[in-house]
């Protein structure tokens, strides 16, 4: 069970592939869970949205659920994705994580309509009493749940014993800025940790490591990031964090990631593939991949500039 003091590292998203006819690809999922042991990831988080949460059917969720307990070897936490439309469900399918030895779950409150402070409070304590022997990660996505959780509420929470901390989506959005992330570092003990561009700043204000989307992309070189980000050497951190900015950007602009015609993590699973290093497969409708045309054109422009994943 993950708590509070022990949520630290980098732990990376994983995507869910799917095969071309949309059935689970649960045998590219488990050898992708094997390649991230190996690499040597701290964690491994699955079932936020480049895991598709909100499109995958729940009999394949489980599939999944187990597939990541039985393949998660050492010390690598697994974290899955149970959001629910509403408390009852969050609580049926945190349950199950719980049961197949899951570490923790990373839950956006209930989403379809804006909570109320109290409403939100209320949710944590509820999961937190139906679900007490996994550890609770706040996935704190104003621009999905339509309400950022700050200090004021992370206070209130603060006090259920397994609510770990938080995966904040700060930077992404005008939602969440940096000022909301110095302020919840500083409200509680909790653990808090962003997406790989506020890496490095995160951790300079009491960061505890990253939830990573692009290690899939360049492995070491995010791994390598976060220790030197542990050692305090600010110095070589920025300039390994600039390095990675302008690769990651390189890559998804390629893959034309600001297109309105494509949903971004669609364009994330495709430039995953291009590197090889796991298969991010298909993703589930009602989404679509990029045309088979634009994947080899960019494929050919990243790798003949960057290599593969190494």
């Amino acid at each position: 069970m993950l708590t509070r003091e022990t949520m630290k590292g980098v732990y990376v998203l994983s995507p869910t592939p799917f095969k071309k006819s949309g059935e689970f690809d649960e045998e590219s999922f488990r050898e992708n869970v094997r390649r991230f042991c190996e690499v040597g990831v701290h964690g491994i988080a699955t079932t936020g949205t480049l895991g598709e949460f909100h499109s995958i059917p729940w009999e394949d969720h489980k599939r999944l659920i187990k597939a990541l307990v039985e393949e998660a070897k050492g010390d690598t936490v697994s974290v899955v994705g149970c959001s629910g439309i509403n408390t009852d469900e969050a609580i049926m399918k945190t349950r199950f994580a719980q049961d197949c030895g899951v570490d923790a779950v990373m839950n956006l409150v209930p989403f379809y309509t804006r909570l109320t402070k109290e409403e939100c409070i209320k949710y944590w304590k509820d999961l937190a009493e139906e679900c007490s022997d996994i550890g609770l990660i706040v996935y704190n996505n104003p621009e999905t749940a339509k309400l950022l959780i700050g200090a004021e509420i992370f206070k209130e929470i603060a006090s259920i014993p397994n609510v770990c901390g938080s995966k904040e989506i700060v930077g992404y959005t005008p939602l969440a800025d940096f000022t909301h992330w110095m302020s919840i570092t500083h409200a509680t003990n909790l653990a808090h940790m962003a997406c790989d561009p506020m890496l490095v700043p995160s951790m300079m204000w009491g960061g505890k490591g990253t939830f990573s989307e692009y290690l899939p992309f360049k492995p070491k070189l995010i791994l390598e990031l976060y220790k030197v980000c542990e050692r305090r050497d600010w110095e070589t951190a920025k300039k390994l964090h600039y390095e990675m900015m302008e690769f990651n950007n390189f890559v998804l602009n390629t893959f034309e990631y600001r297109n309105p015609s494509y949903t971004w993590f669609c364009v994330l699973k495709a430039a995953i593939n291009a590197f090889g290093f796991i298969n991010a497969g298909y993703p589930h409708r009602p989404f679509l991949p990029l045309p088979e045309k634009v994947q080899r054109k960019a494929k050919k422009i990243v790798l003949a500039k960057y290599g593969g994943y190494e």
